[in-house]
């Protein structure tokens, strides 16, 4: 018999456990202070469980000190403070039982350090990648092998995130991704969103954010979802900053550097943050165009093209926060940035017949440059009504845009024989001007139950100003060719409300939302007198599920709708050449993209995690490419495109190894489908997988040395008619940490192997193209970095009420 009474005791206890587990779920919050009682912001906690006492959880102070975790099983626990200028705090004795659901830590004192700098390097760490019931958290800070690069190259290593060879962000194989910089959206087009983060250092970079589907809080601008980059906020009591010098070599040199400094007090926070940037890129390209008369050949162009380019900036962004009083802030902000862009392009193309005879050939040169300047000022009122959490913000902003682009087109046509036969010469002057006005109001109500309800407002309006001029140089005087020619303005009114709902319920987490937005545009070419008015009024409904099955495993759900506006440079119908044979002409009856999203994920210990997710479009934008009625020369459009529909399943796993080894890797799988048609050409295609395979491997060799190994790998894709072909990165990195660890240098060998070159193809009514690219973007970097100062508290981010606008701006 006592076998069979031990083991139905261990059964009982086995099947306790479970229950427990399974119903016992509950919360641990706390409140950090310094050693004055002034309450600590922005705090890193590490909630251990025990016995084991590995990481389970992390979060940071909100500003008022205090912090909780939500959805714990049962269990021990172990709280841990990590922030710079303070020794690190245990509290032990906090546990989660069926009778005790809620664990208070009480008020955690923190001391400052006597060896302040040098506690960073035994403080732990925030994870590289976080899981939220809405979102991904990639701490990008955390990996030495982003150090030197700039942010569009750390953006191609981040998991699911693609970067096309013309600056095109896609995520999961999704366009239509709104890029943020500190949930401020850039309002910039394709290109100069590119231009912008090739001159943000990555030293600037703290984390950035990944929203597959937004909450219903954010704009609902973004079909692919957001991407929020946050910018380093230091933040440290009295004064304090760090200081960052890069250089790199690879084709061409490269050179970042940038100041960051803060000044606080108990009545104010100063901070200021400056960078310059230079670097230089070449690229090469083969492209071979077959014009087509249905399945015959009816004449080829093959051309090989070289691009030299050249980017300067310089951008500065201070704020001041005024704390009136304990429970309100006023934040004053303000950016400037000022660019310096020029392109060199070179063409040298062939023309053939029908049987590929040479009928004679052109040289076209191109001179792109550009002095973009824009700056943004805005005010941030935020109080809080009481401790509880109530609490309400409003602000103001106004963003302008200065573009004056000079385009100089030199075309020398040649016979079979290589005789000259003629010149043309072409100036081309855009003068873009864009005025952005925004605000918002935003309410927190919380509710019983570790709920929380947030509403509400925002209104933008944006007006722009297109003046193109085209000039033919005719006798040494340019002459202006006025048919095409363009001038238009435009005017965009969005207002937005938005209630957003967020509960849990014992194992299961509830997040539910409903943003409404109404869209009113007008725009007018002066040329002609043509008008385009558009009138839509949107709901965009946004729901989180987060089930917690056991200790081990969870469920999240998420379905949402969103929008992809066009960028406002995609609605002026201005003809502009980009090389001997193709031109680029914005429509300005371009329709909105409306996107439904739904996915699926499991998450076994918070380290593996399988996620399936699908999108249906209607009106998708894609700029196709157009053969002129000539059969000469291509036109690249921005098109509507009937129907779309996207799959994708992702799979991570991100685990610390060993105590010197932690992995985080992600394979992405996706496909595109498209049906519907374009000036009668049927683009229905049911398209094909493609994997997207990204790791980041961290190697920690003693208390100063560590390094990193990275690793991208891309199979081909598809967008409607285009191909892109397969490409791979391998990077590596060494960090060695100086001066009491205040300061660290690293060495980063970028695309070792030089493996980013690739293919594609693309396949139109009458037109069939393929080619292949060339990047030369291997490099090697040195950077320094030194910090000064102790002590840190941080400030309350602000917001933006023209986040969205400011995305689609320029071009």
């Amino acid at each position: 018999m006592k076998p069979v009474v031990r083991l139905l005791l261990l059964f009982s206890i086995i099947y306790g456990a479970f229950i427990g587990r399974a119903f016992a779920q509950g919360t641990i919050k706390g409140k950090v202070t310094d050693e004055k009682k002034t309450p600590l912001p922005s705090v890193l906690i590490r909630l251990k469980k025990l016995p084991d006492t590995t990481f389970y959880k992390t979060t940071s102070t909100d500003p008022s000190g205090n912090f909780i975790f939500n959805d714990l099983p049962q269990g021990s626990y172990v709280v841990e403070t990590d922030l710079v200028g303070y020794k690190t705090l245990i509290k032990s004795g906090l546990a989660i039982t069926p009778t005790d659901s809620l664990a208070d830590a009480g008020v955690l004192a923190l001391s400052p350090s006597s060896t302040t700098l040098r506690e960073v390097s035994v403080t732990a760490q925030a994870p590289f990648i976080e899981k939220q019931i809405d979102k991904t958290v990639v701490n990008v800070d955390q990996n030495i092998a982003n150090t030197g690069t700039n942010a569009l190259e750390l953006l191609k290593k981040l998991p699911g995130v693609q970067v096309a060879p013309d600056g095109t962000i896609t995520l999961n194989g999704k366009s239509g991704v709104n890029v943020t910089m500190d949930g401020k959206t850039t309002f910039l087009s394709a290109d100069d969103l590119a231009n912008l983060l090739t001159n943000t250092p990555s030293s600037d970079i703290q984390k950035i954010e990944i929203m597959t589907n937004p909450s219903a809080k954010y704009d609902a601008e973004g079909t692919g979802g957001i991407i929020n980059i946050i910018r380093k906020k230091n933040s440290k009591s009295g004064l304090n900053g760090s200081l960052t010098e890069s250089f790199g070599q690879g084709y061409f040199s490269r050179y970042n550097s940038s100041l960051v400094l803060n000044y606080k007090t108990d009545k104010y926070n100063l901070y200021l943050n400056n960078s310059y940037s230079y670097s230089k890129g070449f690229f090469l390209n083969d492209v071979t165009s077959d014009i087509m008369n249905g399945n015959a050949l009816s004449s080829e162009q093959v051309s090989t093209n070289s691009s030299t380019t050249l980017n300067k900036a310089y951008n500065s962004s201070a704020g001041l926060d005024l704390y009136l009083s304990k429970k309100t802030t006023l934040t004053l902000i303000g950016s400037v940035s000022d660019r310096g862009y020029n392109n060199n392009l070179t063409s040298v193309m062939t023309i053939a017949d029908s049987n590929r005879n040479k009928t004679g050939s052109e040289n076209f040169s191109a001179l792109n440059a550009d002095k973009p300047l824009n700056y943004t000022a805005g005010v941030q009122l935020s109080h809080k009504l009481d401790t509880a959490g109530r609490a309400w913000s409003a602000d103001v902003d106004y963003s302008d845009y200065r573009y004056r682009p000079g385009q100089y087109n030199t075309t020398l046509n040649y016979d079979p024989s290589g005789n000259f036969l003629s010149q043309d010469n072409v100036f081309i002057d855009e003068q873009r001007t864009l005025h952005i006005f925004g605000a918002r109001a935003d309410y927190v109500q919380p509710l019983a139950g570790n709920g929380k309800l947030e509403t509400g407002l925002k209104s933008s309006y944006v007006k722009t100003f297109n003046n193109s001029t085209y000039y033919n140089q005719l006798g040494g005087q340019n002459v202006i060719d006025s048919a095409l020619s363009d001038y238009n303005i435009n005017s965009e009114n969005i207002n937005a409300a938005y209630v957003n709902f967020n509960r849990q319920y014992q194992k299961l987490t509830v997040q539910a939302g409903l943003r409404a937005e109404q869209s009113v545009m007008k725009g007018q070419q002066l040329f002609t007198n043509a008008s385009v008015d558009q009138n839509y009024f949107e709901l965009f409904p946004t729901v989180f599920l987060n089930y917690k099955l056991n200790d081990q495993n969870t469920l999240n759900f998420q379905f949402g709708r969103r929008v992809d506006r066009p960028d406002y440079h995609e609605l002026v119908p201005f003809r502009r050449p980009l090389s001997p044979t193709i031109y680029f002409e914005g429509n300005p009856n371009l329709k909105p993209d409306l996107n439904w999203h739904s996915e699926i994920t499991w998450s076994w210990q918070n380290t593996f995690f399988i996620t399936a997710a699908y999108d249906i479009d209607r009106n998708y934008l894609r700029t196709l490419y157009y053969l002129d009625s000539n059969k000469t020369t291509i036109t690249r459009m921005p098109t509507n495109i009937q129907g779309a529909h996207s799959w994708n399943v992702n799979i991570s796993y991100n685990k610390e190894l060993a105590k010197w080894f932690t992995t985080n890797t992600t394979a992405t799988f996706y496909q595109n489908l498209f049906n519907g048609s374009a000036d009668g050409f049927s683009l229905d295609d049911p398209g094909f997988a493609t994997i997207d395979f990204v790791t980041n491997n961290s190697f920690r060799c003693s208390d100063k040395l560590s390094a990193e190994a990275d690793f991208e790998y891309e199979s081909k894709r598809q967008f409607v008619g285009s191909v892109f072909g397969a490409y791979s990165i391998l990077s590596f990195a060494l960090k060695q940490k100086l001066f009491n660890d205040q300061g660290s240098i690293t060495i980063n060998a970028n695309n070792v192997l030089n493996t980013e070159s690739r293919g594609a193809t693309d396949h139109y009514l009458n037109l069939n193209q393929h080619g292949y690219s060339y990047f030369y973007s291997r490099a090697v970097i040195l950077t320094f970095n030194y910090r000064f100062g102790s002590g840190k508290v941080a400030k309350t981010q602000s917001k933006s009420g023209s986040e969205e606008e400011q995305r689609r701006a320029g071009g």
